[in-house]
């Protein structure tokens, strides 16, 4: 599919005038040129970003810990510290009860070794996927009431959970909610609901995950406790949870991945190493690319097809033997998955290039039963990455259809859903990825619904898929001083995405490699400056009549440090080109 390159304004719309707004751009520029030796181009994309000020510039460029937050500063966070210090001081068994991704599973190991460091029994609890389904379970409840625990503390989850924690308190049993989703409006009357998007919670930030939820509650404990360096050590959960969950990399979420990168990188528990080691990354190098293709994966894989709990049990030990079994069991999983996964995925674009044959549809909404339920979120994100539009995909779970989204940009999945809901049992998420279930006779005037929704809200233009640049370059304008600083920028993400320039008029030189079937490795040069560099194209076999020798294209790229046997170099990372006719 042909994408829109799309040039972002570099300066803010300040004014109504649009000469303002420039003016008081440059005057901004000039400030902050006269404070940082930054070329001028990454300055103004850094501006473009929102850092806009000296102040703004070094938090971005040196995120650390001392530069979070006021953890009190979140909407009940002092009740859930003082019932959490009198548990302490107790002894008292507390349930931890987690979601089954990779935000859940963190989190839970997380909050378990918080409790077990203060001498807290703790059971975690993992809902299965296919029995109990998302969030707060009445089997985890009664469970909580066999033990005679009197506490369940539910991180990334239970924001909806309103007639559960009702039920829970008729036998004794008390919730603290640390959750990260959009709240209904009416939320659970639990002993405390942390989550920033509460309508009266004025916490500075709003886009944590459910693990940097719970993570800041463990701070505010750790405080009054006088031992902040242990929930310091904590963060590489919060790094691995924040870069898997589609969440923003910004401002505070930035330091808590910087942070926890920086612990992974140095010194890494035994459960992230035995987990590096066995997908063959290298130590020292972890970053969300990392994260997001590597490891997250496989602890996700074990809560698709089975139990979540075999990734607490990994991610909690320290004991070898234990964690070079778990982390094959791991690795078996994600195998399985990847394959269940394609399977379902190629049937999901025959149905959909069958249905879609007028190219009429702005939303993709699919059922079968037979469809794996573990998978079907990654099956709705391929979708959207193939035809970019928004996609759910259905399954039949107990009777029910159970399904995921994900939507594009531009397309608020949670608001769409919530214009649906009277055809759905329930539903929840965010703007970008969300869960819902619904009854099986409702599947097609649902999907009617939803796709007049999209049709409603989304042009033509905006299914076409973009490619946001940061800036255009001249070859002569990349040198180390620019990769330098750039590495600055990281680490990325959404809200922090890797910025991507582009530089017309280069042309191709050299031998062009093809690398298995769908990779280009060619040499680029730039005719004004003569400088050459190499570049990669991944996805690229729709390109093979562009990317010819001597032919002259532009491209937009990413720029990278290359080692190869002990030398660096840089390299261009291709996201798209076109032919140009000189």
């Amino acid at each position: 599919m042909k994408k829109i390159w799309k040039l972002k304004n570099l300066y803010p719309e300040l004014s109504s005038e649009a000469g303002k707004g420039i003016d008081l751009f440059i005057s901004d520029i000039r400030n902050l040129k006269a404070k940082v030796n930054i070329p001028d181009k990454l300055l103004r994309i850094l501006y473009s970003r929102g850092i806009s000020d000296y102040y703004k510039i070094v938090k971005y460029f040196k995120p650390t810990k001392e530069k979070l937050y006021d953890p009190l500063l979140m909407k009940d966070c002092d009740i859930a510290t003082e019932r959490l210090l009198k548990a302490i001081n107790d002894k008292e068994k507390i349930m931890v009860l987690g979601d089954y991704d990779v935000d859940g599973t963190c989190g839970a190991s997380m909050f378990h070794l918080f409790l077990k460091h203060f001498g807290l029994p703790s059971s975690v609890y993992i809902p299965d996927r296919i029995k109990e389904g998302y969030g707060i379970s009445l089997t985890s409840i009664e469970k909580a009431k066999n033990e005679d625990i009197k506490l369940i503390v539910a991180i990334d989850c239970g924001i909806t959970a309103y007639d559960k924690v009702e039920y829970a308190k008729t036998i004794g049993v008390e919730f603290i909610i640390c959750d990260h989703h959009q709240p209904p409006e009416q939320i659970p009357e639990a002993l405390a609901v942390l989550d920033p998007l509460r309508k009266d919670c004025d916490y500075p930030y709003k886009f944590l995950c459910g693990t940097g939820v719970a993570f800041k509650l463990i701070q505010a404990v750790c405080r009054r406790l006088n031992d902040n360096e242990f929930a310091n050590n904590l963060i590489d959960f919060v790094a691995v949870a924040t870069s898997s969950d589609i969440v923003p990399i910004t401002d505070e979420n930035r330091i808590l991945v910087n942070e926890g990168f920086r612990l992974i990188n140095t010194n890494p528990r035994p459960s992230l190493k035995t987990l590096i080691d066995k997908v063959g990354l290298k130590e020292n190098v972890i970053n969300t690319n990392n994260i997001v293709y590597s490891i997250a994966p496989r602890i996700n894989a074990v809560g698709r097809l089975g139990d979540a709990k075999r990734a607490v049990e990994l991610l909690t030990s320290e004991d070898p033997n234990e964690l070079d079994e778990l982390a094959h069991v791991l690795d078996l999983e994600n195998t399985n998955r990847r394959e269940l996964d394609k399977t379902i995925t190629d049937d999901a674009f025959k149905i959909f290039d069958e249905i879609n044959k007028n190219g009429d549809t702005f939303s993709i909404v699919l059922y079968n039963k037979e469809w794996h339920p573990g998978v079907i979120g990654i099956v709705a994100a391929r979708l959207v990455e193939k035809y970019n539009v928004p996609s759910i995909v259905l399954t039949s779970v107990n009777g029910i259809a159970k399904g995921s989204a994900r939507s594009i940009n531009g397309f608020n999945l949670y608001e769409a859903l919530k214009k649906c809901e009277d055809k759905l049992i329930q539903f929840g998420g965010h703007c970008h990825a969300a869960g819902l279930e619904i009854n099986l006779d409702k599947i097609d005037e649902f999907r009617e619904s939803f796709n007049a929704i999209a049709r409603e809200e989304l042009t033509r233009n905006e299914l076409q898929p973009e490619i946001e640049i940061d800036a255009e370059l001249n070859f002569d304008e990349i040198n180390n001083v620019f990769i330098n600083i750039l590495t600055f920028f990281e680490p990325y993400g959404p809200g922090n995405a890797v910025p991507v320039f582009v530089t017309r008029n280069v042309q191709v030189v050299g031998a062009v490699r093809n690398a298995k079937s769908d990779t280009h490795i060619f040499k680029v040069r730039d005719p004004e400056s003569k400088k050459i560099f190499d570049a990669i194209f991944f996805l690229s076999k729709d390109y093979k009549d562009e990317i010819k020798t001597g032919n002259h294209i532009d491209i937009c790229y990413s720029v990278e440090k290359n080692l190869w046997n002990g030398r660096e170099s840089i390299k261009l990372r291709v996201r798209d080109l076109k032919f140009h006719k000189v």
